[in-house]
């Protein structure tokens, strides 16, 4: 942070913590970015068939993937209809209920998301095992959980 700005002192540190979150956001999703870019994905494309992948060897319904997307405003209709021409993803009818789409990952989606998971650790080197410990990071994730209840 620049010298020059000063901290306003009308900021609760809690206010301060919410500006220092968005900041930390923006730092570690232009990483992310840089990353997934040499890949040919985008965040959000990732942030689908990475949901998949956890949730292998069981499929997603649309519903479903739309509930536990991260970017909410993001059309997943149009970026499941990229990633299966990509054939990172496959589509197909609901065996039990027709009217319902199940989404699933391919072998071809599961090595590209392993691919750029070992890239993203290469690219931080322990970055966050060197500056955050096991403990800090189980209680930021429990701060950050309350937050968004």
């Amino acid at each position: 942070m620049s010298s020059k700005i000063k901290k306003d002192p009308r900021i609760s540190k809690q206010q301060r913590m919410v500006i220092d979150i968005f900041h930390t956001s923006n730092y570690l999703d232009d990483k992310m970015s840089k990353v997934l870019k040499t890949f040919g994905i985008t965040h959000p494309q990732f942030n689908i068939v990475k949901n998949l992948q956890a949730a292998y060897p069981e499929a997603m319904s649309v519903k479903e993937i739309k509930e536990t997307i991260m970017f909410k405003n993001s059309d997943v209709t149009r970026l499941l209809d990229r990633l299966v021409n990509k054939g990172l993803l496959e589509r197909n009818t609901c065996p039990v209920n027709r009217r319902q789409v199940d989404i699933k990952i391919t072998d071809k989606g599961s090595k590209l998301i392993d691919s750029i998971m070992d890239r993203f650790n290469d690219t931080m080197d322990n970055f966050f095992e060197d500056i955050v410990t096991k403990e800090e990071a189980l209680r930021t994730s429990e701060i950050l959980r309350r937050l968004r209840e």
